[in-house]
């Protein structure tokens, strides 16, 4: 007897334990547990609707509806569920850190999934389906700055560069220190041509880091770009004092300066880039360019000049001139030879080289470089 009545002892005991755990859980969230274990969702996600419409203060059955959701992908409708008990659990003495807990794994459970089908679309290419898993990344958790960033990668790659500004913007509202997400807008508005707005966030850069050689750069490029040349000119050389040996640095200005036709600066700084990459096509061929313009500068009033004017001028002065726009002809003869060697079938050049010749009395040579000029164009 002893023996059958501690077994039924043990029984009631095990019956007053799950009516103290599961005694305040409607019928409809019982069914749905069990439907759950089972991994029937569909039946269990019925259950736990009827739950919320007789009792919608049930905590719990928003908090399991709330995953139902989620593992069909219908986000909005997660973060109605999991909103809903976060609210109710505001109440006094309705706190539980179990749901908490479960609502913020399950979120970011959610969240990696997306993200991480994201990520391999993207590898695979498939960049529409990437754009709607990083989209779903921003639905379920908006505070995390890597999906607006992903979804701006997408937007890039489908050239849909606004949407791409507006992405990379939302990366640096949630995090206003993103000095590299900031230049990477800078640059896109410089893509697009908004100048402005390229200096605009090229300064919110240097507030936070003033020595930001990237931001210093780009900022002389937009003023650049705007045609503000000396407000240009005054960020490249404050770049430079940074980072005395960019060669991009050194290329823009001394590109600046060939524009504002102040060719002996350009040249210095070309030759800069040329002495740490001498197989710099660009910078042989400016320089070659720039002797070529100081070459006809030289003799220019006076071409422009009467007979009777220019008998009033010194043959010594003229034949000094004359020297002069020869050596700048020699000068830019190396530079536009070793253009050509780069870059053979650019008639430009040879045309240039041909020219150049031509001036220092060789004849043969410019005859040559004019004949390869004509070919390339033909």
């Amino acid at each position: 007897m002893r023996r059958i009545y501690s077994v039924v002892a043990l029984s009631l005991l095990v019956l007053f334990l799950a009516v103290m755990l599961f005694g305040c859980r409607s019928k409809e969230v019982e069914s749905a547990l069990i439907y759950i274990n089972q991994n029937d969702w569909p039946k269990a996600m019925e259950q736990l609707e009827l739950a919320v419409q007789v009792t919608p203060s049930d905590i719990e059955a928003h908090v399991l509806l709330g995953e139902g959701y989620g593992r069909q992908g219908e986000y909005q409708k997660m973060n109605e569920h999991y909103d809903t008990a976060m609210k109710l659990m505001e109440a006094p003495g309705k706190s539980n850190p179990k749901f908490i807990n479960k609502i913020n794994s399950d979120r970011d459970r959610f969240w990696r999934e997306s993200f991480n089908k994201g990520v391999q679309n993207v590898k695979s290419e498939k960049l529409a389906d990437a754009a709607v898993n990083f989209q779903n990344c921003i639905v379920i958790d908006p505070s995390l700055p890597a999906s607006y960033r992903n979804l701006g990668y997408v937007d890039l790659q489908t050239d849909n560069i606004e949407s791409a500004i507006k992405n990379y913007e939302e990366v640096i509202r949630i995090n206003p220190k993103d000095t590299e997400t900031m230049a990477d807008v800078g640059r896109l508005y410089m893509r697009i041509e908004q100048f402005d707005k390229t200096i605009e966030m090229m300064d919110k850069i240097l507030e936070i880091d003033s020595v930001n050689v990237d931001a210093i750069t780009q900022k002389a490029m937009a003023y650049d770009y705007l045609g503000e040349s000396e407000k240009a000119l005054a960020a490249y050389e404050d770049a430079l004092a940074k980072r005395p040996d960019d060669i991009d640095l050194l290329f823009n200005l001394g590109r600046l300066f060939f524009m504002r036709e102040k060719y002996e600066e350009a040249i210095k700084y070309f030759k800069k880039v040329i002495e740490k990459n001498s197989d710099d096509f660009e910078s042989n061929l400016n320089i070659g360019n720039a002797y070529l313009s100081l070459a006809q500068n030289v003799l220019k009033k006076e071409r422009e000049m009467s007979s009777e004017e220019l008998a009033k001028i010194p043959q010594e002065e003229i034949k000094a001139k004359k020297k002069k726009e020869t050596e700048y002809y020699k000068e830019a003869i190396p530079y536009l030879e070793k253009a050509a060697e780069l870059k053979s079938d650019d008639a430009s050049v040879w045309n240039n080289l041909g020219v150049a010749y031509v001036n220092i009395g060789d004849e043969e040579k410019g005859k040559e470089a004019f004949d390869r000029a004509e070919a390339l164009q033909k």
